[in-house]
């Protein structure tokens, strides 16, 4: 048994090194290097975690001559094994989130730590910088080639919203990558571990999806601070603007729900979904779905029996 953990180990071991590079050349984002050790946590407990996390590291920095690929590995680490032990506890799939979100805030915390300690600046205000810059030299370009009005408008349109996020709403777009990590390393555990004969605590399927009512109030008050403090643009613009960010995305997921739920009931055909899916996307019926979704959280849309 233990030679068999000690080869699972070496093996998920490789497999994080792997992520950990093609992350780093590639530049992908690395959204599932937590998933070796946090099945391998799962299976065989945090001692051999740590351990096997450790060595990565190690074989990390020494492969690509840079401490930065094995401390990336340690910060997501810490992820990994926190999910391991929540599903080795046989917590909840709401408690297993919950804590895979509190460790996805401490990892970004110690990445934003080591960035300061590096580089000697702040993550944020870069990135901030980097929007600005970006966008900056987008209407230059533009410009150059003699683009219309209409699309520099649009593009300052951009600009602003997109520095608008950065400088108030990080809170909300952090708590929103926490939560995405966490689901997708949990979706996909969930795939691999189907194959190797282990359950994971189940969510209720996507077509049930529904946001409790207290979401369809907090997306009203939200949009009252935004209106009471819109001229200040102090703490109340910051709290509403950042409720904002929140609630959007869940209703958003939660209305295209209730729209997949409706297309299977009258047997849609996929072209036709979506071509439906891309007019959510691009504008015209984004603002249905979210309503519908605002809606379904007072009065459920969908079959009560199935869908509560």
């Amino acid at each position: 048994m233990k030679t068999r953990s000690i080869t699972e180990g070496a093996m998920l071991a490789a497999i994080t090194v792997l992520l950990s590079l093609l992350g780093e050349y590639l530049g992908l984002p690395a959204l599932i290097i937590p998933l070796p050790l946090m099945l391998l946590v799962l299976r065989h407990g945090y001692k051999l975690g740590i351990t096997m996390s450790v060595a990565s590291a190690l074989i990390s920095a020494l492969i690509s001559g840079q401490v930065l690929s094995g401390v990336t590995i340690i910060i997501w680490g810490f992820l990994g094994m926190a999910l391991g032990m929540a599903l080795r506890e046989n917590f909840s799939f709401f408690r297993t989130m919950v804590v895979g979100i509190a460790a996805n805030l401490v990892s970004l915390g110690l990445q934003v730590l080591f960035y300061s300690l590096l580089f000697g600046t702040n993550l944020f205000e870069d990135i901030k910088k980097l929007y600005t810059e970006s966008f900056d030299q987008a209407i230059s370009f533009y410009q150059s080639i003699g683009a219309t009005s209409e699309m520099l408008g649009q593009l300052e349109i951009m600009r602003t919203t997109a520095t608008m996020v950065v400088e108030y709403g990080l809170p909300a777009v952090i708590l929103i990558s926490s939560v995405a990590t966490t689901f997708i390393n949990l979706a996909v555990a969930r795939l691999v571990l189907q194959r190797m004969g282990t359950q994971i605590p189940r969510v209720k399927p996507f077509l049930y999806w529904r946001l409790p009512r207290w979401c369809g109030l907090a997306f009203f008050a939200s949009l009252a601070l935004l209106a009471y403090g819109r001229t200040a643009e102090g703490l109340v613009y910051r709290i509403g603007f950042n409720l904002v960010l929140l609630l959007m995305p869940a209703l958003l997921v939660v209305g295209v729900a209730i729209a997949w739920y409706y297309f299977n009931r009258w047997r849609v055909p996929t072209i036709l979904r979506f071509i439906l899916l891309y007019f959510i996307a691009v504008g015209p019926l984004f603002l249905a779905v979210v309503i519908a979704a605002l809606v379904d959280s007072i009065y459920s849309l969908r079959e009560p029996a199935q869908a509560d």
